[in-house]
């Protein structure tokens, strides 16, 4: 079941994106986790700005590749959090809860469904 617009999806991201640069303060992340998970956020960000949806500002990429790089990055989070990060306790859970909560945004959101965006005709 979709329940989430691409609208909608695109405010979630901004959401995501805070939440992720405030993870390391929140949960106690320290060194490369807590660095990673910033990285993590700057690239969010970055994905977010060149989609073409109503929250992204440059719109170079469709919104259902952004589903499929947000699949992806689920995925490979879940793996992550039980191979580089399984002695690493707080990192292992924090990963693991993360990749399965995008992974949850992943499968309710409908990418397919796009409303025209408009952009500002200027005249010369």
């Amino acid at each position: 079941m979709k329940v989430i617009s691409p609208s909608t999806h695109g405010a979630l991201d901004y959401l995501i994106i805070i939440f992720l640069w405030a993870s390391p303060t929140l949960f106690v992340l320290s060194g490369d986790v807590a660095r990673y998970t910033y990285l993590l956020g700057l690239v969010h960000l970055v994905l977010t700005l060149i989609t073409n949806s109503s929250a992204g500002i440059f719109r170079f990429i469709s919104m259902t590749v952004h589903g499929v790089i947000e699949l992806l990055v689920a995925i490979g989070l879940i793996i992550l959090s039980f191979t580089v990060l399984q002695y690493d306790e707080r990192g292992h859970n924090f990963y693991l809860w993360f990749g399965v909560a995008l992974l949850v945004i992943v499968v309710i959101t409908d990418y397919a469904y796009q409303k025209p965006v408009r952009t500002p005709h200027v005249t010369a």
